[in-house]
């Protein structure tokens, strides 16, 4: 009796710890601590990332012209001492030029001639620190659509 008890408890915990769909995401409905979750494109602290991450590229670029973001392709958050935003985004040229006083990027319309439209494909890596009011572009890497 007492090693058929044990042998079922053996095969319930078994069934919990089953990398397979539905074992521990039925269970646990609360997303694991510290691993990355798919965030809505719409969110908040993404936008805020995407700026960031913008604003990174615009400064370490030669370009003559102003960058930002044209679409959101993927967002994911992981929740490690701050909010760590994984994103996947394409940016695109824009009328604005650096020198000029066109420091916001949300009224600058996206370059229309032909010969100057250009787009890239980034990947961002931002970290934010809301109790410090912080937000940094860890990494970021982007490459043109020409070049894909």
């Amino acid at each position: 009796m007492r090693g058929s008890y044990q042998l079922l408890v053996l095969l319930f915990l078994a069934g919990l710890c089953s990398p397979e769909k539905g074992g521990v995401h039925r269970v646990f409905s609360r997303p694991i601590p510290g691993a990355l979750q798919n965030v809505s494109k719409n969110d908040t602290g993404v936008k805020k990332a995407v700026l960031t991450g913008t604003y990174s590229f615009n400064n370490k670029s030669n370009d003559a012209f102003l960058f930002k973001a044209s679409a959101v392709d993927c967002a994911k958050r992981q929740i490690v001492k701050g909010v760590r935003y994984i994103l996947e985004v394409e940016i695109s040229r824009t009328v604005c030029r650096k020198m000029g006083h066109n420091e916001d990027l949300i009224n600058c319309p996206f370059q229309t001639d032909s010969l100057l439209r250009q787009t890239f494909f980034c990947h961002f890596d931002v970290w934010s620190i809301p109790w410090m009011q912080k937000m940094v572009t860890e990494y970021f890497n982007c490459r043109s659509f020409d070049n894909l």
